[in-house]
């Protein structure tokens, strides 16, 4: 992980002032909020969509061929979603509070907890114990807008319903995107999103015909602000530091936005608000972060660590490199059956990036733990193991300020030990698990104990460790 130096810190300070002036502005537009959350998708698929989907063209036309229908089911299902998002949040910015509507709509993060355990997975006592304190925080910060009337409580229901909405946004992406890189599948979500809002503008009499100044001058800003500039800032900082770290930062976006609308609009939270705002954040906060430390790599995610589940924006950029194409080339072979062409590709690529970075560096490294995915897919743990402990040497040489993901990389390795049948790879590998694992700071004791205890079962001398 980087350090956040200057250029990245002013990158997120960047990226949450731009998402932060979204509910202010859409707040203070004359037209009705339907109608700008139409407006900002159609604009921003306008500005970038079609090249990037011109660009792309050739993954384009493989992600609409009929052998991809899941994927492609799976993209519409996204970008419905993210209209049911928009078309929910920004009306409730008009009905709430702007900080209330900001709040509510940063639980994405619980709500996908909760979706990610409809699919077993096992979350720890500490991203319970936020949403406990998020669910808290709302229904104190509620229990005020209850006290104001049904209007102000229906904008909370819609910021939540904004959340939900997000959070489903984010499980169909995941999915759709095994396939597809990030801008091809981001330029597909927003068009069926701008499609299906017009629709609902137009079934429900909410187009406008003549837009004020202030209109105009709003969808100007939501273009220019959360659509084009806050995205490419995003983009950029997620280059340069961790994923968990941007997303933390992403929380500010609420205050910022209470801030922007106590400027322009002269809206001030009660003590009361207040407390139950901050419940919210120190909760999604505990969600956030226990996520990440958390999460492990499957087989089927190339992002090689914990993931965040904040960042999950619809991202359309022309400067997007080709390793995503690169994956699903990767990954094309792999689910194909054809493993050795896919360990021949990945190898390739990681050649190219020790010719470009050098070698140890984290975009050689990201190959080899590639390779290591798909020594697993192909059935051989040992050399999935082997890859993953080079893995852990190049991190430790070169990237050793990502304490997170040395231990997540050690513990894949030694997932794929475990699984290690041949009695000679077993005690061949076990020297390197014991002595990287010694090298990680802070990790499992029983990680060891476990290793030796193994080879005792199986009859094999526990190897001795160099001093």
């Amino acid at each position: 992980m980087r350090r956040l130096d200057l250029l990245s810190a002013a990158a997120v300070t960047v990226t949450v002032v731009a998402f932060a002036v979204t509910a202010p502005l859409t707040a203070a537009a004359t037209a009705p909020a339907l109608f700008m959350a139409a407006g900002r998708n159609l604009l921003g698929f306008a500005a970038l969509g079609p090249v990037v989907l011109w660009r792309r063209r050739a993954q384009t036309k493989r992600f609409l061929a009929p052998q991809n229908r899941h994927s492609l089911l799976y993209g519409l299902a996204a970008g419905t979603c993210l209209a049911v998002h928009f078309a929910t949040f920004m009306p409730s910015t008009r009905l709430t509070s702007v900080a209330m509507a900001t709040t509510l709509v940063s639980t994405q993060p619980v709500w996908q907890a909760l979706i990610a355990t409809a699919f077993g997975a096992r979350l720890s006592r500490a991203v319970w114990a936020g949403m406990a304190l998020a669910v808290c925080g709302a229904a104190v910060a509620a229990g005020r807008d209850w006290q104001g009337g049904t209007s102000a409580l229906l904008g909370d229901l819609l910021a939540l319903a904004g959340a939900m909405s997000l959070a489903g946004y984010t499980a169909f992406s995941e999915r759709a995107r095994l396939r597809i890189s990030t801008s091809v599948h981001s330029a597909v979500c927003a068009l069926v999103c701008s499609l299906q809002l017009t629709m609902l503008c137009l079934v429900t009499g909410t187009i406008e015909v003549h837009l004020d100044r202030v209109t105009l001058l709003a969808l100007v800003g939501l273009l220019v602000f959360p659509q084009l500039l806050g995205l490419m800032s995003l983009n950029f900082a997620l280059g340069r530091v961790s994923a968990t770290t941007v997303s933390v930062a992403l929380l500010l976006e609420a205050p910022a936005a209470a801030l922007l609308a106590w400027l322009w609009l002269d809206q001030v939270p009660t003590g009361l608000a207040w407390a139950g705002l901050s419940l919210i954040m120190a909760g999604v906060s505990v969600v956030v972060i226990s996520d990440a430390r958390g999460t492990k790599t499957s087989s089927g995610i190339l992002d090689g660590g914990g993931r965040s589940t904040l960042i999950t924006l619809p991202v359309i950029t022309l400067d997007e490199t080709a390793v995503d194409e690169m994956h699903a080339l990767v990954w094309d072979a792999a689910h194909a059956g054809r493993h050795a062409e896919a360990a021949r590709i990945a190898r390739s690529f990681e050649a190219s990036a020790v010719r470009a970075h050098g070698v140890g560096s984290p975009q050689a490294t990201r190959w080899i733990e590639v390779q290591a995915v798909l020594a697993r897919l192909e059935g051989a743990p040992h050399r999935a193991c082997a890859l993953w402990l080079t893995a852990v040497q190049h991190r430790l040489r070169t990237q050793s300020d990502d304490i997170t993901e040395l231990r997540a990389c050690v513990d894949r390795a030694y997932h794929e030990w475990s699984r290690v049948e041949d009695p000679n790879a077993l005690y061949d590998l076990a020297p390197s698990l014991l002595l990287l694992h010694a090298h990680v700071p802070g990790h499992r004791p029983e990680m060891a104990d476990a290793v030796r205890h193994r080879l005792r079962r199986r009859g094999i001398a526990v190897p001795t460790m160099p001093a």
